[in-house]
């Protein structure tokens, strides 16, 4: 078994015993990103669906760039769109020879990201997101692993809406509103602690994992000013 093999085994026996844990879909979806990214060299974002079936936000891997970390809802200018209503795999393995989506791919070209690729979160006719991964190397991206961790995320996702399908879009609502709370954190650690934004999402998970306490309640406790500095 090679490093890679022992790394995915690894992450897989984590992610699978956060499913069987009383673990928050905000925090399971994030340790999901940051293990995809780490995983694939790549940054990673989950984008779920809420109110209308549009998409939004909710995780994202430390280093998925700052100019397209937004809260509100992807329009059709970005290949997580694209993917999501039919539910194939869209993939650009040159973003500097591609055209498809001006706006995104201008950011993404920005961040020193060259390659795409999108995958829907489904389950036979039921699609519930997206994953999407951008990569620094063209065509370097092992997709049958990809496509399984974005499973994983379905799972996941599904697992808690079998809770109570009373409340599943409250649910999603509710992991949309955190990931807001999120990025508000991150901005005031980065600036009161002189620190970019990666490292004040670093510093809000460390806190978060050491004091068994979920992500989404550290960041309102930093927001409130309950938490000045971690």
């Amino acid at each position: 078994m090679d490093s890679m093999d022992r790394r995915a085994r690894r992450a897989f026996v984590v992610l699978a015993d956060n499913l069987v844990t009383d673990c928050a879909p905000i925090d399971y979806l994030g340790t999901l990103a940051q293990t995809a990214a780490d995983l694939l060299e790549s940054a990673c974002a989950v984008l779920l669906t809420g109110r209308r079936n549009a998409l939004g936000l909710v995780a994202t891997s430390a280093n998925w760039p700052g100019p397209i970390e937004m809260s509100e809802p992807w329009t059709d200018d970005r290949p997580g769109m694209n993917a999501f209503p039919s539910g194939p795999r869209m993939y650009s393995p040159d973003l500097t020879e591609d055209d498809h989506w001006a706006l995104f791919t201008s950011a993404v070209l920005t961040a020193r990201f060259g390659t795409v690729q999108a995958f829907s979160m489904r389950v036979w006719e039921q699609t519930v997101g997206v994953m999407c991964l951008l990569s620094e190397h063209p065509g370097n991206l092992d997709a049958a692993l990809a496509q399984a961790l974005a499973n994983l995320a379905t799972i996941g996702v599904l697992s808690e809406r079998a809770r109570d399908s009373a409340v599943v879009i409250d649910q999603l609502q509710h992991a949309l509103g955190s990931r807001v709370t999120i990025e508000q954190a991150k901005g005031i650690l980065a600036e009161r602690l002189q620190v970019s934004v990666d490292d004040a999402f670093s510093t809000l998970r460390r806190h978060a994992r050491s004091n068994n306490l979920k992500l989404d309640d550290v960041a309102r406790a930093v927001v409130a000013g309950d938490l000045p500095i971690i």
